[in-house]
């Protein structure tokens, strides 16, 4: 996926070079309350959806006649996510969020891959990205702020037609404003300026678990430092991270076969140091 459908990685990126976190959070996170104490967003439309319904989000300004709309300010609530700066400092980073319809599953991880539709937008109310029919993406590729939102809502129910298509309700439903550290930070395309705080409206209508690398563990208990960054957990240190890679420690047997080997439900630790087999390229 390319840059402007919410996707981290793309050639269609421009680096500048980076500001530092903190400060940069300060000045945007500013800039990001303002907009919300001057904004509403058309939840009237969002009140008594049917179950296989939805409205596409709009902003505006308070002003003239829309004096009397409730700021996006009063409505939002807070998920506080840490990013690591330059020193090794975790800089608590506050991104805003609405939920419309929770949906009735169960939710995704970030680390699974999730069926969605979304729109996203800048601050200026520039739409990037529009994507009215639903599409896979894989959270482990998108955003930071995104696969973060994402796992606060529901997936909703699928049932088939007799004509061979299918019915999508009760899905989880809402939008999300992150600062930049949480979207594309210092990189820029032509519709997403640098530093540029994000906007996302997303339906989860359903996602998968995913187990990136086949080896048995699902991809999100491969994190094994629980920071949400999947890239940072190499256990072997051979530049493939732990959830791509099918042998861990590498030590030359697969995780597959070292993970339970004895299949009694517990995983295994040969030695009883504390490392499981398969994190553990000496366990005898």
């Amino acid at each position: 996926m390319v840059i402007y459908s919410c996707s981290k990685d793309s050639s269609s990126i421009e680096e500048i070079p980076s500001n530092d976190i903190g400060p940069q959070y300060v000045l945007e996170n500013d800039s990001i309350v303002e907009f919300l104490q001057t904004h509403f967003y058309n939840y009237k439309d969002f009140e008594n959806l049917s179950s296989n319904n939805t409205v596409e989000l709009l902003i505006d300004t308070i002003s003239g006649d829309n004096n009397d709309k409730i700021s996006l300010f009063d409505q939002v609530s807070i998920l506080s996510i840490d990013i690591e700066d330059d020193n090794n400092e975790m800089i608590s980073h506050n991104m805003y969020y609405i939920i419309n319809r929770e949906g009735n599953g169960d939710s995704p991880t970030v680390a699974d891959s999730v069926f969605v539709a979304y729109k996203g937008m800048t601050l200026g109310n520039t739409t990037f990205d529009n994507r009215k029919n639903p599409t896979w993406l894989d959270n482990t590729t998108t955003v930071r702020g995104f696969k973060e939102f994402t796992a606060l809502l529901k997936r909703g129910d699928i049932s088939t037609n007799n004509d061979g298509t299918y019915l999508l309700s009760n899905y989880g439903i809402g939008m999300t404003i992150m600062p930049s550290a949480l979207g594309y930070y210092n990189n820029s395309t032509i519709s997403i300026p640098a530093y540029s705080p994000l906007i996302f409206q997303i339906n989860l209508t359903t996602y998968n678990s995913t187990d990136h690398d086949h080896d048995g563990i699902n991809s999100i208990d491969e994190d094994l430092n629980g920071d949400h960054i999947f890239s940072n957990d190499d256990t072997d240190e051979d530049n493939l991270p732990n959830y791509r890679d099918a042998d861990d420690d590498g030590d030359g047997v697969l995780t597959i076969d070292e993970y339970d080997a004895d299949g009694d439900g517990v995983v295994d630790d040969t030695d009883g140091d504390g490392i499981p087999d398969y994190l553990d390229n000496d366990n005898e």
